[in-house]
């Protein structure tokens, strides 16, 4: 059960394994001033900021604006004409479509009661405070993923969009989506609204031929290799032995000199998420949160490039992702300010300018449904 509710005296209890008669000297307050926590808090959450805004993988699939409104180009190619020497070439402009990011606003409450503060160990406000930052880390990582497997509109002004504004997916039919998106031409090829880049395939298991139709569905737009994929932990050894992978070396393996190994640095590696192969030039992800039998695609330009796939939306006058620590405005002032303290993030997560750098897969079913993230 998840624990609720603010810290108090109820907590200073002697945990099993102390031992009471050694510890007795050690009863009293440690000495760390309030000033000492605010500075861990502080430290904490701007290593946490960093770490968002510099994420290996996740920096690779977004980019960040603290404005509400997205347009880009759609609609077949235009085209030039032949030089006359008196005629003049037809004028000639891109067409273009948009839509609105959504905006959020989150809490976090670290409450601590006056006579708890004056007895506290700081072994537990470090843990409120770790539990804030891992908190805050989830957060992000299911809002992005959300969106990337959510063929439907984010609406409403629940989402921050108004009344009337919308959020929607990667290039999709018409009649899932409120902001029909016809891609761009590229390459001889037109497309139509009805262009689908969610895609569902009965059969229960992740294929060659999956990453090999991700590939396809990029490569027709102009995106053009390396791609990325990501899968959930739980199809990570599956992926793992299809005869189109190419495994990732271990450090702990020797390997022989006709072994093919896949060429992914070590270092690109966090805890949690790690890459499995690679497979028809597809660098694949496993990581949590990811719901099982989903994988998707993308081309990354490079760390929060704005022709990324996702665009997260800040505060205003922000450029990255700034969660901090405040006393909330709506609580009584209390003795002391670390009461009613309280850790705020506000993001939320659409599609960016770009709505075909983008494909999902589900090979559970041979219709789609949106997948959700944990």
């Amino acid at each position: 059960m998840m624990p609720l509710g603010p810290r108090d005296t109820s907590s200073l209890v002697m945990l099993t394994g102390w031992d009471a008669t050694e510890l007795k000297e050690f009863e009293l307050a440690d000495g760390t001033s309030f000033a000492n926590v605010l500075s861990m808090m502080n430290a904490g959450l701007g290593a946490l900021n960093a770490e968002l805004y510099a994420h290996p993988l996740f920096s690779k699939i977004v980019s960040y604006t603290d404005m509400p409104e997205v347009e880009y180009r759609v609609g077949t190619s235009t085209r030039f004409e032949q030089h006359t020497e008196y005629g003049l070439p037809d004028a000639q402009r891109a067409e273009t479509a948009g839509h609105m990011l959504p905006y959020l606003e989150w809490d976090y409450g670290l409450g601590w009661t006056y006579d708890y503060l004056k007895r506290a160990r700081m072994a537990q406000v470090a843990a409120d405070l770790r539990a804030a930052n891992d908190a805050a880390r989830d957060k992000y990582r299911i809002g992005l993923l959300s969106r990337l497997f959510k063929r439907g509109d984010d609406t409403g002004n629940s989402k921050g969009l108004g009344a009337t504004g919308i959020s929607p997916g990667f290039a999709t039919a018409a009649a899932a989506t409120g902001v029909d998106f016809v891609p761009p031409g590229f390459g001889g090829n037109t497309f139509t609204e009805d262009h689908e880049h969610y895609v569902a395939i009965a059969g229960g298991v992740i294929t060659d031929n999956v990453f090999a139709d991700i590939v396809a569905d990029l490569r027709e737009h102009g995106h053009e290799p390396t791609y990325d994929v990501i899968v959930s932990p739980l199809d990570a050894a599956a992926v793992k032995a299809l005869d189109g992978t190419v495994e990732v070396a271990s450090r702990l393996v020797r390997y022989g000199s006709d072994q093919d190994l896949a060429n992914i640095a070590q270092s690109s590696i966090t805890p949690g998420i790690y890459p499995i192969g690679v497979n028809n030039d597809c660098v694949i992800w496993s990581v949590p949160g990811v719901p099982r039998y989903y994988a998707f695609g993308w081309k990354s330009y490079g760390a929060n490039s704005a022709r990324n796939p996702l665009r997260v939306r800040l505060e205003k006058g922000r450029s990255r992702p700034q969660i901090y620590a405040m006393r909330h405005p709506n609580a009584n002032q209390g003795y002391f300010p670390l009461q009613n303290m309280y850790v705020f993030f506000n993001f939320a997560v659409g599609v960016g300018e770009d709505r075909t750098n983008g494909t999902a897969r589900y090979v559970n079913n041979a219709t789609w449904t949106d997948g959700q993230p944990s």
